[in-house]
């Protein structure tokens, strides 16, 4: 029970996180926004080390378990919640999370590939409705921004019109993209984690203190290659400066990578990474309250259609 409470947990605080930094997304860049709650992460794990006096044992793990780590956290958040920042810009939290709950199917096929798992009748039935309900979602993306630029342009000759359209479908279609890819992304992520913070757990034996070297590892190297990017990125793009924006982006960083990576490595470690895909397709349940709320986003009977016919598909594969 208790993996499955940090389970629930990991997804409240996400879906929270992903909700507020909705709010930033014009004056912060994801990888900005990405540096830095990485540095808030690490800061928080080497503060829970230091504390326990647990710090000198990072140097009793192999470099190989130490690399898996790193290369862990490449794919969950250097690649994956950097994308999805990218995706929900485009998408719009919910119908982006809708999309990246596909994550236990892109599990499942690797492990088809290189497990040599069969493939079942009912995969491929969870396939089509995955499929299905992206373009649903995507398709009533375009609906909305094909209405909502229509009539600003009725003057304007038929092809400015359908020019602006192809732009903005464009970008839907490139929204979705990105999302697939956070999807695949944190399938390999989720894996690694599994069996990298086992392993740490199995050599030094400390319980949830292995979860929280393991983390301090992982946002460690988060820390620098983030924080790297952003700095190359800073010449081009300004540091944010309102005071409301740095307040949001810490708030959004302490539930993700402070609270929620203590959830997640928790989550991952007791209960395992086939249950925390599971959880991963409740997140747009978390995320349509949250976004209506805080960002006043409301979802169309359309737009609940397609992200209702995306969970029943991955439900489906984890029956």
């Amino acid at each position: 029970m208790y993996g499955e409470l940090m389970g629930i947990f990991t997804g409240i605080s996400f879906a929270l996180s992903f909700v507020l930094a909705r709010k930033i997304e014009n004056e912060a860049t994801p990888i900005f926004q990405n540096a830095i709650r990485s540095i808030v992460g690490f800061i928080t794990f080497l503060t829970i080390c230091l504390l326990y006096m647990v710090f000198v044992k990072i140097f009793y793990l192999p470099l190989q378990l130490v690399l898996i780590l790193c290369i862990s956290i490449v794919f969950t958040v250097i690649l994956g919640d950097t994308i999805y920042l990218q995706s929900q810009k485009i998408l719009g939290p919910a119908k982006a999370l809708a999309i990246t709950t596909t994550t236990p199917f892109f599990t499942l096929l690797f492990a088809i590939i290189f497990l040599n798992r069969s493939i079942s009748p009912l995969m491929i039935f969870s396939a089509i409705l995955i499929g299905f309900g992206v373009i649903i979602i995507t398709k009533e993306k375009n609906i909305i921004l094909n209405n909502g630029f229509s009539n600003p342009y009725k003057s304007q000759k038929l092809d400015s019109q359908n020019k602006l359209i192809r732009i903005h479908l464009s970008k839907t279609l490139k929204g979705t993209f990105l999302a697939l890819f956070t999807a695949l992304s944190w399938a390999i992520g989720i894996a690694m984690t599994d069996y990298s913070i086992n392993q740490v757990d199995q050599i030094l034996n400390l319980g949830i203190l292995s979860t929280m070297i393991s983390m301090m590892i992982r946002f460690l190297f988060a820390s620098i290659s983030l924080g790297t990017m952003a700095c190359i990125e800073g010449k081009r793009k300004p540091i944010p400066k309102r005071r409301n924006t740095w307040i949001i982006l810490l708030l959004s960083a302490i539930l993700s990578y402070s609270f929620g990576s203590i959830f997640f490595g928790e989550a991952v470690h007791v209960a395992g990474s086939v249950f925390m895909s599971l959880i991963s397709t409740a997140l747009p349940l978390f995320t349509i309250p949250f976004s209506y709320i805080i960002n006043k986003e409301r979802l169309s009977k359309k737009g609940f259609l397609g992200v209702g016919i995306t969970l029943v598909g991955v439900l489906l594969i984890l029956i």
